[in-house]
């Protein structure tokens, strides 16, 4: 009995010894099942080479763009007779905004009576000097008339038809002064006429108000178009330029986004706030954005280099560490250490740890990096 036990002893490590090894899988190699994948969809996408570019989010302020902005005066000194419309009207180009009375209109519409006399009297003279001349000049030829005479007579001719032409000139002069005075009619009366389609921003005149071309009557803002003014600030000044693409979307809530570039940096920081003032014009469909709101911006910068990229749900955080997986077939995935560079929301740029066309796991990543926490503290212990 003893000798039987002894020899059993003796011979079980012999027997653990002969029994087949499971293989063991280098550091950084993990496996999951074909059901385990399918049960949390996994999914791949490949590394690629894309232009690298970087978000720079700032704060920013909707201001008119002043190319669609029309600040309006009257021409001519006079007395405001009646407002035809108020701050907020939407109006449209060639809208009377408001009705004058001018003092230099008046005199116009009087002039271009007297000049209408006058041109139809130097008509006539010109009529009769033509007359005179023709019958002067068959009376020279028959030696009834002394040439003198007749030459005199081409003279009254000359003269009476730059009287007419001199008449003809001012009654165009005239015609277009009360053209630009823009009159309703009645004599001496004149209108404010919005040169644009848009929104009355400010009117800044009152019913028997005497006003001048220095008064700054209306304001009328097309809104179609605005400007958002971003403050970059100094450490992301070098980042941005002209040209340079922006996201805009409401700081107040969640909403909309609206997409323009970057039109012109200013020379000079704002000294108080150390900030860059950047101009970006946006189309503004629907008139919702208001001149005064404040805004975010995303600004996007290029980088002026191409590097390998990868989707942001490929990359997990191990300690200190960022990886990423690549399948290596029969349900095993290698971990790759990266060094990231820009980071995107929807894609990191790798400077170092996987190459082009490489495939990752995008949806699964989080799965893969547990299974990888667990067998390094397996290792550890």
């Amino acid at each position: 009995m003893a000798l039987a036990a002894l020899l059993l002893c003796a011979a079980a490590p012999q027997d653990q010894k002969d029994k087949p090894q499971a293989p063991q899988d280098p550091p950084g190699v993990v496996r999951m099942t074909q059901e385990q994948q399918k049960t949390i969809k996994l999914q791949t996408a490949r590394a690629e080479r894309r232009p690298i570019t970087e978000p720079v989010r700032v704060p920013g302020t909707v201001a008119f763009d002043e190319g669609h902005v029309a600040r309006l005066r009257p021409y001519a000194e006079g007395t405001v007779l009646r407002l035809l419309a108020q701050p907020g009207d939407q109006v449209h180009a060639g809208q009377p905004l408001a009705e004058l009375v001018l003092p230099g209109l008046l005199s116009a519409q009087e002039g271009l009576v007297g000049a209408r006399a006058t041109m139809s009297e130097a008509e006539a003279t010109v009529a009769v000097a033509q007359d005179a001349l023709r019958r002067g000049v068959i009376l020279a030829r028959d030696g009834s008339l002394a040439r003198a005479e007749a030459e005199r007579r081409r003279l009254v001719l000359a003269q009476a038809k730059a009287t007419a032409e001199a008449s003809r000139a001012r009654m165009a002069l005239l015609q277009a002064e009360i053209t630009r005075l823009a009159p309703t009619g009645a004599p001496g009366v004149s209108a404010i006429v919005s040169p644009i389609d848009g929104v009355v921003v400010t009117v800044g005149v009152t019913p028997g108000e005497v006003i001048s071309p220095t008064t700054e009557a209306f304001t009328v803002a097309d809104l179609s178009v605005v400007l958002v003014q971003a403050q970059v600030p100094e450490n992301s000044a070098a980042l941005v330029k002209a040209g340079d693409p922006a996201e805009v979307h409401l700081a107040a809530h969640q909403g909309p986004t609206w997409q323009g570039r970057i039109i012109a940096l200013s020379a000079a920081l704002d000294p108080q706030a150390r900030t860059l003032p950047a101009r970006i014009r946006l189309a503004n469909p629907g008139d919702t954005l208001r001149v005064g709101m404040f805004v975010d911006v995303t600004l996007t910068s290029d980088r002026g280099r191409d590097d390998i990229v990868v989707p942001s749900g490929a990359v997990q955080r191990v300690g200190d560490k960022r990886v990423a997986f690549t399948p290596l077939g029969d349900g095993r995935f290698q971990s790759h250490d990266l060094t990231l560079g820009v980071e995107q929301q929807d894609w990191d740029e790798v400077r170092n740890g996987l190459t082009v066309g490489d495939e990752v796991v995008t949806q699964g990543s989080f799965e893969l990096k547990a299974l990888l926490q667990k067998a390094m503290l397996g290792g550890a212990g």
